[in-house]
């Protein structure tokens, strides 16, 4: 994929320091008081094979940081497949000029890397069908939109927040929630509400209620709607069980027979690649996947930080030495 260029927000608070470890700021005020500020080259190497993302973000805050004309941040380039102990990004500059910011480094690549690795292992298992990252629920909102940035880098179609879709330029998610579907009373008066208050250019995605029958229900708002229903969107099952293959080609079966065949399946709720395989060897005539938990469940992807150099000289390191990762590009 291109380099993306995303607006992302810094927050004074990684600005003044006051999300990084303190120890940071102790060794700032040891090099101050001894007038030492060199310049290093510090590298951020992976602990694990995945999926890189989060250095256009550290881009962002490097510079805001990093005096323009005296850094250099080279990267691995955002949504590439890397290696266990793969250095995916290079910093060199003076020292205090970014030192205090290697806790915010670090985190910015584990969690928006460790977002991405899942949804690219969806997206691989779901092939040619798209993956919508719908997990804003499970995550902190200040953390939300990149969630949703990280899922696209990996290979999702688009996420459910607003700014997480401004971040990665791509459209929203637009499906009528569970909640108007309780508040109208039952799923054709929400969607009938849903038409007439949104844009026409927004998909009519209807959500079938767990509590009743899927089937019956995507047969009745596709009467109701006709042609401006796009898809029915299918979670869970009565009894909160898990939804099966049987069931998603009944759903078929009767939109078909009454000729509601533009209307397309979404399957919503918590993913993993093996309930997208299972679905698929069987032959579920599935459109659109909606995940709403493996993606913002997904652990870190941790990364090393390291110094190889102090002005213009090798540091003894602990192992040998990578040769130069040629795949490193600049990015500021």
């Amino acid at each position: 994929m291109t380099q993306r260029n995303p607006a992302f927000e810094v927050r004074p608070s990684v600005i003044t320091g006051d999300t990084a470890d303190v120890y940071l700021h102790r060794t700032q005020r040891v090099l101050r008081n001894e007038g030492i500020n060199p310049t290093v080259v510090m590298q951020f190497s992976a602990t694990n094979e995945g999926t890189l993302c989060g250095s256009m973000e550290v881009r962002a805050v490097l510079s805001k940081v990093a005096s323009e004309g005296n850094r250099e941040v080279w990267a691995v380039e955002e949504g590439q497949q890397i290696a266990r102990g793969e250095v995916c990004l290079t910093v060199k500059a003076p020292y205090s000029s970014f030192g205090l910011y290697e806790t915010a480094i670090c985190g910015i690549l584990a969690h928006h890397s460790g977002w991405a690795t899942a949804a690219h292992a969806l997206t691989a298992e779901a092939g040619n069908i798209p993956v919508v990252n719908v997990g804003a629920h499970n995550v902190h909102p200040s953390v939300a939109p990149v969630m949703d940035y990280a899922a696209v880098v990996g290979g999702c179609l688009s996420g459910s927040t607003v700014l997480g879709s401004r971040l990665a330029n791509s459209p929203p998610v637009a499906t009528v929630s569970g909640a108007l579907v309780q508040l109208m009373g039952d799923p054709v008066k929400a969607m009938h509400a849903y038409d007439r208050a949104v844009a026409p250019d927004v998909q009519r995605i209807a959500y079938m209620d767990p509590r009743k029958d899927p089937a019956e229900q995507a047969v009745e708002v596709a009467r109701a709607m006709r042609d401006h229903l796009n898809s029915v969107r299918i979670a869970r099952m009565p009894g909160g069980r898990a939804v099966d293959t049987e069931t998603l080609m009944e759903v078929r079966r009767r939109l078909d027979g009454i000729g509601a065949r533009h209307v397309s399946i979404v399957l919503s709720g918590r993913l993993s690649p093996e309930r997208i395989r299972k679905h698929l060897d069987e032959g579920a005539p599935i459109d659109v996947f909606h995940d709403n938990g493996y993606i913002s469940s997904a652990n870190p992807l941790s990364f090393l930080p390291n110094i190889l150099t102090i002005s213009d000289k090798l540091v003894p390191q602990e192992t040998e030495p990578l040769p130069p990762n040629s795949r490193l590009v600049r990015v500021l």
